[in-house]
């Protein structure tokens, strides 16, 4: 019996200092700023984000519009007309006549064989993207 209400006090102190120490650590919660401890991000809102509307933005100031913009000038990263002119001997095209840039292809006039073909060719990877005979613009578009 002795055993036991030695056991009960002593449980009974164990549990006055537990209690003890979990209302001095509350305190000390309470006193520190809430920037010490480690803040979770919560859930966000829409209001929490700013979009910019299409309206809001202005248009490409004058001195930043070139060539470049229009799509009647290669790019940097584009082929040269002489990468271009090498790529289409290499596929059999020659007697090259006519070399442009337009509309963001080079627009390009050569013979295959014994026909005279206009070619579109793409700028970045050098394939063909349209081979027709060749017409002299004076022949109707089909679509």
């Amino acid at each position: 019996m002795r055993f036991a209400i030695r056991e009960h006090l002593r449980r009974k102190k164990l549990g006055r200092y537990r209690t003890a120490t979990s209302l001095l650590i509350a305190g000390l919660c309470l006193l520190l700023p809430p920037t010490v401890g480690a803040q979770q991000p919560g859930p966000f809102t829409a209001q929490d984000f700013q979009f910019s509307s299409p309206s809001s933005q202005s248009q490409i100031p004058p001195q930043l519009y070139g060539p470049d913009l229009d799509g009647n000038t290669p790019s940097e990263i584009a082929l040269s007309a002489g990468a271009v002119r090498a790529r289409l001997r290499g596929l059999g095209f020659h007697s090259i006549s006519s070399m442009q840039f337009r509309h963001g292809y080079w627009q390009v006039v050569a013979y295959h064989g014994e026909q005279k073909r206009q070619l579109t060719v793409h700028p970045e990877s050098g394939r063909i993207r349209s081979d027709k005979p060749y017409c002299n613009s004076h022949c109707i578009n089909d679509q």
